[in-house]
């Protein structure tokens, strides 16, 4: 079987573009909600918008992200077995967190009766599903689900980039390929 040492460059792409859509959206995200940002405020509204915008574009990448990887060629990963299941555990979370994070926040907006309106653009408010969430008063509960979410992502974006040091610090005497090489730009570190 043909084996590769990194992944496919349009999985890197996809890779780097999401992190450069997530990174910033989560730090605006926490800079809201801890009010680094004075609430109710220009900037506030400027920087939700920002958020909004961040988190949908993050979303639809990582939708097609997953399209492309679900046909794309993977390097395997190397470690022992905990570390192997440790790592397809936290990309799953990590996944899982980007498609949750933007649909619980939106499902938030609709659920208090308006969809956001990100520089005064309309989104779609999806009717039907508005008054059913609504009607369940929704909001309660999903701008909870949206804020815990984001700080599960948080930790794991850290943990992420620790892993990432950690695979390459390892490898950097060794036979192993590191863990930014796979997903480095740019042509193959020689071996």
């Amino acid at each position: 079987m043909f084996m590769i040492e990194r992944y496919p460059r349009l999985m890197r792409l996809m890779h780097w573009s999401a992190a450069a859509l997530i990174l910033p959206a989560v730090l605006i995200g926490l800079a809201l909600a801890y009010k680094l940002v004075v609430p109710d405020s220009p900037a506030a509204d400027w920087w939700t918008d920002v958020h909004v915008l961040l988190g949908l574009s993050a979303l639809g990448i990582m939708l097609l992200r997953i399209i492309i990887a679900l046909r794309s060629a993977k390097p395997p990963i190397a470690g022992t077995r905990t570390e192997v299941l440790a790592a397809r555990g936290a990309h799953f979370a990590l996944y899982l967190l980007v498609i949750v994070l933007p649909l619980s926040g939106y499902a938030g907006w609709i659920a208090y009766g308006e969809a956001p309106k990100p520089f005064g653009i309309p989104l779609p408010n999806f009717e039907p599903l508005a008054t059913f969430l609504e009607s369940k008063k929704a909001g309660e509960w999903l701008w909870p689900v949206h804020e815990y979410a984001g700080l599960a992502l948080t930790a794991l974006l850290v943990i992420h980039v620790a892993a990432v040091v950690r695979r390459s610090w390892l490898a950097r005497n060794s036979d192993r390929v590191d863990g930014l090489n796979r997903m480095r730009a740019g042509p193959a570190k020689p071996l």
